[in-house]
């Protein structure tokens, strides 16, 4: 069975910088493949660390949403470990938008492309398969930085991940569909000069989407301060569908939401 593991759930500088949550990235496995989003300050360390052990080197791909640190840091050594070292040649694809493979500071550096057996570019509406898992970009509104969500479309069913963006009335619509939604919750209240979504943003695109169960992880310190376990089990209720706050390590099992 497939499966979702958030091997950390810091959103925001503060959080991310005293590592009062960690800020590693979210490992996927669907239909057998293999693939990381977004891996943030320490992803290497909490895949190797992680039990049941994560392997790297089994990687079939990388997906970048933004350039911004805390979605980037690790990008270019789990590039490189992903690809075995080096020792056997390619392998595994890297998605990512454009800005961070291009223009005065790219984030994945130049030596390393060498590693993966593609790189794509994402861009909106552009369907990219990975092994098993059709990958479908969702452009997002976050500061100057080029921000996509993901659709992801496997055996496995459909998962759809709401990241950093200012909340816009078309994102519920877009993640309509959704078995698993799982959605980046920075601030615990609407913040308008601040591109994060917060709570009451977030449970507008649940109650428009209706996935089968949603997630809310990448949490500032108005969040945390707020008890992120106890806002969701609220909201299940509210709501008429299960909601689960993400913590580091956890592992969600796609039997949760087929």
């Amino acid at each position: 069975m497939g499966f979702v593991k958030f091997l950390g759930t810091a959103g925001a500088r503060y959080v991310v910088g005293k590592q009062l949550r960690y800020s590693a990235g979210t490992w996927i496995e669907l239909g057998g493949t293999r693939l990381l989003l977004d891996p943030g300050p320490g992803t290497l360390l909490r895949c190797r660390r992680s039990r049941p052990p994560l392997d790297p080197e089994a990687l079939d791909g990388l997906i970048l949403t933004h350039k911004h640190l805390d979605h980037s840091t690790d990008v270019n050594i789990m590039l490189e470990v992903m690809a075995e070292l080096g020792h056997k040649g390619r392998k595994g694809t890297l998605l990512a938008p454009r800005d961070c493979l291009e223009g005065e500071d790219p984030v994945v550096l130049r030596y390393v492309r060498r590693y993966p057996e593609r790189i794509e570019i994402m861009e909106e509406g552009r369907v990219v398969e990975i092994g098993a898992v059709r990958v479908t970009p969702v452009r997002h509104r976050h500061g100057d930085a080029e921000t996509y969500g993901v659709m992801l479309d496997s055996p496995e069913g459909r998962l759809g991940f709401v990241v950093d963006t200012r909340f816009t009335p078309e994102l519920p619509g877009r993640y309509s569909d959704c078995d698993l939604l799982v959605l980046n919750v920075v601030r615990l209240k609407p913040t308008p000069e601040i591109d994060h979504l917060s709570l009451p943003e977030a449970v507008e695109i649940i109650r428009g989407a209706r996935p089968k169960l949603a997630v809310l992880t990448h949490f500032g310190m108005t969040m945390l301060r707020a008890k992120p376990r106890e806002l969701a089990s609220k909201l299940s209720g509210e709501l008429g569908l299960e909601v689960i706050a993400a913590e580091d390590g956890m592992q969600i099992g796609s039997e949760r939401w087929l």
